[in-house]
C-alpha cells in the first residue's frame, strides 16, 4: 500500500484544524490561493478590528472567490447558509437558506463540523480545515480546503462567517499540513 487509507472517525481530528488570528494567517495557508486571497481581503474589511461589519464585506468584488464563496449566518447552535457558490453547491447540494443540521446527519461529522464553525464565532478567530487523504473519514470522503473568517462582531462572537472552500483531488499521502492544531 502507498499511503494511508480514509478509516472512520471516532473523534475530532485536530490535526486538519488550524484555528488563528486572522490577522496572523498560519503558513500553511499559502498553500491554497483561493483561502490565501480571501484571508488578504477580509484583513482590508476589517480595518484592523476583530471583524469586518457585513456592511464591509462585498462578495461581488471577489469574482475569482464567488464559485468558492459561502456566507453563513449564526443562529441558536446552528449555521444558516446565506450565499452559497456554484462550486460548492454543486458538490454538496446546498441551498440557500439550509442549515448545517439540515445537510448533515446526525454524527461526530456534524459535530465536527459545527465545531468548527462555533470555533470561528466565537473565538473571533479564522478556522482552517484541510480534509486531505491522511485524515478524510468514512463519512466524508471528500477533499477540501476551507476557511472560516467572523463577520459582524456583538457581544464577542460573530454574527455571520465568510469562508472560501478550495476542492481537490489528492495531497501527497501522509503530509501533515498542522503540527500544532489549536
Amino acid at each position: 500500500m502507498t499511503g494511508p487509507i480514509r478509516r472512520p472517525q471516532p473523534t475530532f481530528r485536530p490535526e486538519r484544524l488550524a484555528a488563528f488570528d486572522p490577522a496572523s494567517p498560519p503558513a500553511a495557508l499559502a498553500a491554497f490561493p483561493l483561502a490565501s486571497r480571501l484571508v488578504e481581503v477580509w484583513q482590508g474589511w476589517a480595518g484592523g478590528r476583530k471583524a469586518p461589519e457585513w456592511s464591509d464585506v462585498d462578495p461581488l468584488a471577489m469574482p475569482a472567490l464567488l464559485a468558492n464563496l459561502i456566507v453563513l449566518d449564526v443562529c441558536d447552535g446552528d449555521f444558516r447558509f446565506r450565499l452559497v457558490g456554484e462550486a460548492v453547491k454543486a458538490r454538496y447540494r446546498i441551498r440557500k437558506g439550509s442549515t448545517l443540521r439540515e445537510l448533515m446527519p446526525a454524527g461526530p461529522a456534524l459535530d465536527e463540523t459545527l465545531y468548527e464553525h462555533r470555533r470561528c464565532a466565537e473565538d473571533l478567530a479564522g478556522v482552517f480545515v484541510v480534509n486531505s487523504v491522511g485524515v478524510a473519514g468514512l463519512d466524508d470522503l471528500n477533499l477540501y480546503a476551507r476557511l472560516l473568517l467572523p463577520v459582524g462582531a456583538e457581544d464577542g462572537r460573530a454574527r455571520l462567517i465568510v469562508g472560501v472552500m478550495e476542492f481537490f483531488s489528492d495531497r501527497p499521502a501522509g503530509q501533515a499540513l498542522f503540527t500544532n492544531p489549536s
